[in-house]
């Protein structure tokens, strides 16, 4: 090989080299259960990158490594690559070293350090195999072994220098395998803000804002913050619209089916909290919304622990909210009533008080803020808030 080679390190101690950097990372939905998973590499202090299609379906998620465990949340998403940059407060590991650009050589040795299956710390080897032209740029092709979990991982050359980000393979028996190249990581600030900086302001923040005849668009991404008010911890989630079909938007792979209008078709995988998990069918708003509206809801969630909920909502009023950065007229739906949980033969006759909030803009066609509060007698209890930051186009 070229000069480079006489600096190879021996796999073990290519892996002790490389492997603190390489995280696990766990997603949860909104009741905090396990969806899934896939790895991270720390690129730079506090910071990780990871495949966007990791946290696809995710309430909230954490990294974690031998025991230790670091609540994150997302900070740059570069969908069209499917990198996703990750921010973690208070933590210390170093980012590990990057191979100097353009170096990759097909037939050169390659090392995968990541998570496939669940598996910790998996190191496989490989040769690069090829280097291929992406849509959205270089991908790295290898032979090393990757598998459902390995998706965010990194791809090292024989020096123990990340040469890419591991994100898919390919479905057939070959060992066709793909990395995302470490120098475009670079690239993932200013590509998850292009948008932003190509339209009019007021276009860039919020594509809703251009009014009604506007829709979504495939690719677009809505960010909400979640909050937790009683613990204070915030985490970021996100629709991805991936695919228009006649009047209907499906968002995450399926996970959220809305009408062209706003209506909600299908929450089967409910990463908002109470907002996703206690969604009335048809959504948490009429379409003919007005001051002074009020109407009965009695249903059984189709998603979460699937409760029956009987409220009482009333449009208590209209006035301005900026969303990021943006003026919006929105109206405020204020809710209060009971959930009847189902414990296998039934809903309980004894229902726990509900209480909470949405804030509709007509503009956006959705929720821009919602409150939920539910109170569970002595057993635990859930005060959230969700709020629409910006959209990503």
């Amino acid at each position: 090989m070229a000069a480079g080679s006489a600096q190879a390190l021996e796999p073990e101690v290519l892996f002790a080299k490389a492997s603190p950097g390489v995280w696990t990372v766990r997603t949860f939905d909104a009741q905090a259960r396990p969806l899934g998973g896939g790895s991270a590499v720390v690129v730079a202090p506090g910071r990780l990158v990871t495949n966007c299609h990791v946290l696809a379906k995710a309430s909230g998620f954490v990294i974690h490594r031998e025991n230790v465990s670091y609540e994150a949340v997302l900070e740059y998403p570069d969908v069209e690559r499917d990198l996703c940059q990750i921010k973690v407060a208070n933590f210390r590991e170093p980012p590990v070293p990057f191979a100097p650009a353009g170096s990759e050589r097909v037939g050169q040795r390659v090392y995968a350090i990541g998570s496939p299956r669940g598996l910790e710390n998996t190191l496989s080897e490989g040769i690069l195999s090829g280097l291929r032209g992406g849509e959205d740029g270089r991908l790295l092709q290898t032979t090393a072994a990757l598998s459902a979990g390995s998706s965010g991982g990194g791809l090292f050359d024989s020096e123990g220098r990340l040469l890419g980000i591991t994100t898919f393979g390919a479905r057939d028996p070959g060992n066709l395998n793909f990395a995302v190249p470490a120098e475009l990581l670079a690239e993932v600030p200013a590509r998850a803000q292009a948008a932003l900086a190509q339209r009019p302001a007021a276009e860039a923040r919020l594509a809703g804002v251009r009014g009604p005849a506007d829709p979504l668009r495939t690719g677009d991404i809505l960010e909400y913050v979640r909050t937790d008010r009683l613990t204070g911890n915030k985490s970021t989630f996100v629709y991805r619209l991936d695919r228009i079909a006649g009047d209907e938007l499906f968002f995450n792979m399926g996970g959220r089916v809305e009408k062209a209008d706003g209506q909600v078709v299908s929450v089967t995988s409910p990463v908002g909290g109470m907002f996703d998990a206690s969604s009335p069918p048809g959504g948490w708003v009429r379409k003919d919304v007005k001051p002074g509206m009020r109407w009965h809801l009695d249903y059984v969630a189709s998603a979460g622990d699937k409760w029956r909920h009987e409220l009482d909502a009333v449009v208590t009023g209209e006035r301005s909210m900026r969303v990021d950065g943006v003026d919006l007229r929105v109206f405020q739906i204020v809710y209060s009533g009971w959930i009847y949980a189902s414990y296998g033969t039934g809903a309980s006759p004894v229902g726990t008080r509900f209480e909470g909030a949405a804030w509709y803009s007509n503009e956006l066609r959705r929720v821009v803020r919602f409150e939920a509060e539910h109170r569970r007698g002595n057993a635990s209890a859930t005060n959230e808030a969700i709020e629409l930051v910006r959209v990503l186009r």
